[in-house]
């Protein structure tokens, strides 16, 4: 079967997540499509993380490990890329997971059947440290449909049961998560409540021009030849949040095609007390909202073309005045 013979390769950064690395890895071993290598790139860590990863390495040939001080998360991923042999292009963290065992499967169908598509990308949930499961992530809460995941989850619940009610600071906070909460997100997480079908290909990019909506990188399966064109590269680029926020404007604005299954794909850990360089990130954040905001500006009334993972123009559409 042709879908067989396409290698995923995941890229994992990771230093220090011990606590949590055991779950990722099981949840990658898990998966039913059995052609991917998954490529963990320590930043040295100091605790039982890298036992841990070797453990998975001996019994399982497709993983590569390698443990060595680092600049960063993007240096690691970058690092991670270069050895990459993949035909596809995942992005994973260690404190993170897949949640469909037939993710991968999905992905590989999804880009067979759709040739003219170089991104395929699903549903994130929200994990506590504890490992309960917390609902979908807000802004993308009404893509899904599928009940056994609970797709009624109230997105407010889940902003709240990011916050550690235990720790002195959650009040705070509390008082960070709705201090976010400008008028474009508010009207996200009231969207969040009404069931929608994923826009589509070219319908994708006029709803990202709307919205500004990032593809979540944890359930991002990108064909390697887009992935390598448009990312970043350490060291021009430190920061991961810079680097991804780069990657889904020039993949949107150059016209390359996604496509988004209604699946819950992955889980993101939340950390009740936060994290760090939470601000760094929200100014990177607006940045990114400003330069969606002056894209559209600029290209009202104009043509655009909409190109495969080899550039090849297969259709052209009118952004509205």
């Amino acid at each position: 079967m042709a879908t067989k013979k396409s290698l995923i390769s995941i890229l994992c950064a990771v230093r220090n997540d011990g606590r949590f690395i055991r779950e990722t890895m099981e949840t990658v071993v898990a998966q039913s499509y059995p052609h991917w290598e998954l490529i963990v790139m320590d930043g040295a860590s100091t605790d039982e993380t890298p036992e841990i990863v070797k453990e998975y390495a001996a019994r399982h040939k497709n993983i590569i490990f390698r443990s060595e001080p680092d600049e960063g998360q993007w240096h690691a991923l970058d690092k991670a890329l270069s050895l990459a042999r993949g035909e596809y292009i995942l992005l994973l963290c260690g404190q993170d997971g897949y949640l469909h065992r037939d993710w991968f499967k999905h992905c590989v169908q999804a880009l067979k059947s759709h040739p003219a598509v170089s991104l395929v990308w699903g549903i994130p949930f929200n994990m506590s440290e504890d490992g309960k499961l917390l609902g979908p992530h807000y802004a993308y809460a009404s893509f899904l449909k599928d009940e056994q995941y609970n797709s009624g989850t109230k997105p407010v619940s889940t902003l709240i049961a990011k916050i550690d009610w235990r720790r002195a600071s959650a009040l705070k906070r509390l008082g960070h998560l709705f201090g976010k909460l400008t008028w474009p997100r508010l009207r996200v997480l009231l969207s969040s409540f009404r069931k929608q079908e994923i826009p589509q290909k070219e319908d994708w990019f006029f709803y990202w021009l709307r919205t500004g909506r990032v593809f979540p990188e944890s359930n991002m399966c990108v064909r390697k030849n887009v992935y390598a064109k448009l990312t970043t590269r350490f060291p021009e680029e430190k920061m991961t949040n810079a680097a991804l926020l780069d990657f889904c404007f020039d993949f949107n604005a150059k016209g390359f095609l996604a496509y988004g299954l209604p699946l819950a794909g992955s889980f993101g850990r939340s950390h009740a007390a936060g994290q760090a360089l939470r601000e760094y990130d929200d100014v990177l954040t607006a940045g990114y909202y400003r330069k969606v905001a002056d894209f559209k500006e600029k290209t009202k009334g104009q043509k655009v073309r909409f190109i495969d993972a080899l550039g090849k123009v297969v259709s052209e559409r009118v952004i509205p005045a």
